[in-house]
């Protein structure tokens, strides 16, 4: 009886461990252009620098749905429904560890699911794949940058519920907006970025930052991604009602920054792109801040393997 019942455990994490992600669009390169990378080694290469002309290097880049955008509130369309937040497992077991990225400070994991409004009206389920920052923030509102932009990465999945053929958009993003604060007291989130004692964040819940938000605002597009490749597959929500951050925490952001050849005064945000005639929502997010056991995936096969080890423990 007790192996069947570590066998079903086992069983039960690779299930939960089991997501098919969509896959995002392979990028549209230039001709004469085979790749484009971080630095300036190579005139295909982008940074902060040359970021006028990353549409010579991927045409996606200059396509007409490209973010981030100016948000000019008075222009917003209210929305029909809402995003419901709140992050399944809030104690989950696993990980977030610190991406090597040379252009932002990130910290990849999986959290559990979220689900989300694309602009075709369907509820979809995506999961928080990982979250980075970028400074000022990217996205203005009402032609007003924030001192920092977190960007909340969601990526769809493939499951009993719902096909990757039937979700216009792979990717949902939640923009959180920050200014500095004399009274804020640091993140814990945010200190391995920072401190070589620190690797990873266990005990990490997404859904404080929500909880924190005294308005829960926000402006809903379609939109891309705001680096190279400029993937226009983005649900973007972006909320406009700012979290406090330290004066220390944000001049670490700053100082990471230092390279004049790649980051000019410091920053690492993408000029505004035009909205061209895409729709504005505005909208209110739900929070309940409910848990909830994890939703597991499973197919017949698995379902009766889960049968025979329940049964082989009273044989």
């Amino acid at each position: 009886m007790i192996l069947g019942s570590i066998l079903i455990i086992c069983l039960l994490d690779s299930l939960m461990a089991q997501r098919t992600y969509c896959q995002l669009p392979d990028p549209i390169f230039n001709d004469g252009v085979k790749n484009s990378t971080w630095g300036d080694a190579d005139p295909s290469d982008w940074n902060y620098l040359n970021s006028n002309e990353w549409k010579t290097k991927v045409v996606t880049c200059g396509a007409s749905f490209q973010s981030p955008i100016n948000i000019v509130t008075s222009t917003s369309t209210k929305e029909s429904s809402f995003p419901a937040i709140n992050y399944i497992l809030k104690t989950s077991t696993k990980n977030y560890f610190e991406a090597q990225r040379d252009y932002t400070k990130e910290l990849e994991g999986e959290y559990d699911f979220i689900t989300a409004f694309d602009l075709s009206n369907q509820q979809y389920k995506y999961y928080a794949r990982q979250f980075h920052i970028h400074t000022p923030s990217e996205h203005q509102v009402d032609g007003k940058n924030f001192d920092l932009e977190v960007h909340f990465v969601h990526q769809a999945v493939e499951d009993g519920e719902q096909s990757c053929n039937d979700i216009r958009n792979k990717l949902t993003v939640f923009g959180l907006l920050f200014q500095q604060s004399a009274t804020a007291t640091d993140y814990e989130v945010f200190k391995p970025w920072f401190d070589d004692t620190v690797n990873k964040v266990s005990s990490f819940d997404m859904n404080d930052f929500f909880q924190k938000m005294t308005d829960k605002t926000y402006y809903h597009y379609t939109g891309s991604l705001t680096t190279i490749p400029c993937s226009q597959t983005v649900n973007w929500y972006v909320f406009t009602s700012p979290l406090p951050i330290s004066k220390t925490q944000y001049q670490q952001f700053k100082d990471f920054l230092d390279n004049d050849d790649y980051f000019p005064t410091q920053s690492n945000n993408r000029p505004i792109q035009n909205l061209n005639g895409r729709t504005l929502y505005k909208g209110t997010a739900s929070f309940n801040g409910v848990t909830s056991l994890p939703v597991i995936e499973a197919s017949w096969s698995t379902i009766i393997q889960i049968a025979f080890l329940l049964l082989i423990q009273f044989i």
